[in-house]
């Protein structure tokens, strides 16, 4: 993560911080009871986790959050995850937990390998990552513009784009392989009808069939397992 990026951080409301994906709440199974949380903000995920009788650790580069976590967590880290040096045992983790973060990322593909071998054989990482060709952002470009937001698909802090061919070629390049996906949906009325000019386009000129499945995902949820070697 840039320092240019994280100057836009502190920029941000604390809700940034504090928000708990209920979609990764849902997907943590019960035999997962040592979870690392990267960019785990003021530790609110790993509180509810930590109810459950967990071991909770957290990484956060947001120095305020990183110490409010440490109120909640069992052990928290400070710094960039693509610039420290990790203190954790080999196979440590049941799941590591990247919600939302690797699109902020300089090289989210050098972060999957750097903590590969603190997950256990049979760990997962868990993810969320929003789609860059959402029909959002589709429109945006066709009308000439890629405009960085506040917050959402094109959140100025963002430094990576994904679509989902996009994220199972992140995973494989590090050695995973996308195990369940999970599809976060938002559509609206009034896209209906450019979506069915677009596909049908598409479909004359070869290019895509599936143009309205993948136009409507904002966000993917995925479970990543190690590929045996």
């Amino acid at each position: 993560m840039s320092s240019d990026s994280l100057s836009y951080y502190h920029q941000k409301k604390d809700q940034y911080y504090h928000g708990v994906n209920p979609v990764i709440v849902h997907r943590i199974r019960k035999e997962w009871t040592s979870i690392l949380d990267i960019g785990c903000g003021t530790g609110q995920l790993g509180k509810v986790l930590k109810q459950q009788d967990r071991t909770i650790y957290g990484i956060e580069s947001f120095e305020d959050a990183a110490k409010q976590a440490e109120k909640a967590l069992d052990h928290v880290l400070c710094g960039n995850i693509e610039q420290m040096a990790l203190p954790y045992q080999h196979e440590q983790f049941d799941c590591i937990i990247f919600g939302d973060v690797l699109e902020h990322l300089l090289d989210p593909w050098a972060v999957l390998k750097k903590v590969k071998p603190f997950l256990k054989k049979e760990g997962v990482i868990l993810s969320s990552i929003p789609n860059i060709g959402h029909i959002s952002t589709v429109l945006e470009l066709l009308a000439g513009r890629f405009s960085y937001t506040d917050a959402g698909l094109m959140d100025q802090t963002h430094l990576r784009f994904f679509t989902l061919h996009e994220i199972h070629a992140l995973f494989q390049s590090a050695g995973f392989h996308v195990r369940e996906l999970e599809t976060i949906r938002v559509q609206h009325p009034s896209y209906t009808g450019v979506m069915n000019d677009l596909h049908e386009l598409l479909v004359k000129h070869g290019i895509r069939f599936n143009f309205n499945e993948a136009a409507t995902a904002y966000q993917y949820v995925v479970e990543a397992v190690q590929l045996n070697e």
